[in-house]
């Protein structure tokens, strides 16, 4: 039997040393990325605006170049392209801005690598929970979302009422006493009670989801089928329905957030379910804090306790990036406590604690005013140009965030929010009878858990 090779002297050099002598390296080491670090996302945010700012400021003080990959308008565009491409393994990205229902599937699909590390507390725990999958962080919260009641004001005011409803029993009843009483008094054009986004696309699983706990759902089962779960979609549903019927337009099964912005806006509903984005369209038309305000949305009757759907974004670094270094720089700029301020101050929902706190004692916004900016949705909006350099319902869209939930984080989201958008939509034009509703948790219940 030969005996082990020994290795040479100068072999052994060469393993020991870190920096190895001229003549006995076996090839260059990694050194410094080069190229642009490429950006994939919707259209919203490659347009001018604030978020655009950002990376325009993190180039010019890192020396770096980010180039932006626009996707297709639509969110489920979007989510095709992302997943056929980070599955190819060969995608050609580096940082991903995704929709935060996402995450699990894009974790599981291995389009995206994880953080590495625990997201730092200043984040809100409710904008955390959008970027954890089975106990791993998979990405950095960008910019997110709270649902918002929209409501005049003025009428309401004129009709006795100073406030808001507490709950969604209350806001039928005096949406239908007053808007009744407008319309028969004649001052304008006819006022429904309310308008949201029911037409079938993910604006509708929204509304639905926020309507099933309304009526006692937990958030963060996993089944409608279980437990203290069961009934709580049907009735939710049940509950959309009724508000169609009674004192909503026939035309909310075709609305999405800017139709329902329209018609809150032209005077022809008293309420409206919406986002925070559309607040600035509205202020065109209606005066701020004195024809129309937002709240909360209503509560639940039992507890009081008033929820919303969680929107908004976050970054994450795709799996084949050949720029992780300086894609994770980039991503921890655009989230850091100061852009986050410059999100707020522009008319966007912050991710972080820090940006809510007052103009004094907030993270300084590094950029100058700005010129118009995409929100989530894709809507054009004007600049922001707030008191105080922050939206006058700052307070109220903080109150809500903390109270806001995740939709439900299953790889299989996109398939049970297909199936409730079929299923609710065929719901809602029927006549009656609650076989549909029946059928929805079951179908939910296969969907979520991937057997659909």
């Amino acid at each position: 039997m030969n005996a082990p090779r020994r290795a040479a002297p100068a072999a052994l050099l060469c393993l020991t040393l870190a920096a190895a002598a001229s003549g006995c390296t076996s090839g260059p080491g990694p050194g410094p990325e080069k190229g642009a670090i490429v950006l994939a996302t919707g259209s919203d945010l490659s347009s001018s605006g604030v978020r655009q700012d950002l990376i325009l400021d993190w180039e010019k003080r890192s020396g770096r170049t980010v180039r932006i990959v626009e996707l297709p308008d639509t969110a489920d565009g979007q989510r095709s392209q992302l997943l056929a491409a980070g599955q190819s393994g060969n995608s050609g990205y580096d940082v991903l801005n995704i929709d935060v229902a996402w995450t699990a599937e894009f974790a599981e699909g291995g389009v995206i690598r994880p953080w590495g590390e625990e997201l730092d507390a200043d984040f809100l725990d409710s904008v955390v929970k959008t970027a954890d999958h089975n106990g791993k962080v998979w990405g950095v919260p960008f910019n997110t979302d709270a649902g918002l009641l929209f409501y005049r004001k003025d009428i309401l005011h004129d009709y006795g009422y100073d406030r808001p409803p507490s709950n969604w029993g209350e806001l039928k009843n005096v949406a239908g006493q007053v808007a009744d009483a407008y319309n028969r008094a004649g001052t304008g054009r006819r006022m429904y009670g309310m308008v949201a986004q029911l037409r079938p696309y993910e604006g509708l699983t929204v509304n639905t989801l926020e309507s099933a706990w309304a009526n006692g759902g937990d958030p963060d089962a996993v089944s409608f089928t279980k437990g203290e779960q069961v009934g709580a979609l049907q009735q939710g549903v049940a509950d959309v329905k009724d508000r169609l019927d009674s004192i909503m337009p026939h035309e909310a099964t075709t609305m999405d957030e800017t139709e329902s912005r329209r018609w809150f806006a032209d005077g022809r509903a008293l309420f409206m379910r919406n986002w925070p984005v559309e607040y600035a369209s509205v202020a065109e038309k209606l005066t701020p804090g004195v024809q129309f305000d937002v709240a909360q949305l209503p509560g639940r009757p039992t507890d009081g306790k008033r929820m919303s759907v969680l929107g908004g974004q976050n970054l994450a670094i795709a799996a084949d990036s050949s720029h992780p270094e300086g894609a994770r720089q980039l991503i921890e700029a655009l989230t850091g406590p100061s852009s986050e301020r410059c999100l707020l101050e522009r008319g966007f929902a912050a991710t972080r604690d820090s940006a809510y706190r007052p103009a004094a004692k907030a993270p300084d916004c590094s950029l100058p005013p700005g010129d118009a900016q995409r929100g989530e949705h894709g809507a054009t909006r004007p600049p922001a140009r707030w008191p105080d350099q922050e939206p006058p319902y700052t307070r109220t869209l903080y109150a809500a965030l903390r109270a806001a939930e995740p939709r439900p984080r299953s790889a299989h989201y996109q398939t049970f929010s297909k199936v409730v958008q079929i299923r609710v939509s065929e719901y809602l034009g029927s006549r009656g009878g609650t076989a549909i509703a029946d059928a929805l948790a079951k179908e939910a219940d296969e969907a979520l858990s991937g057997r659909r």
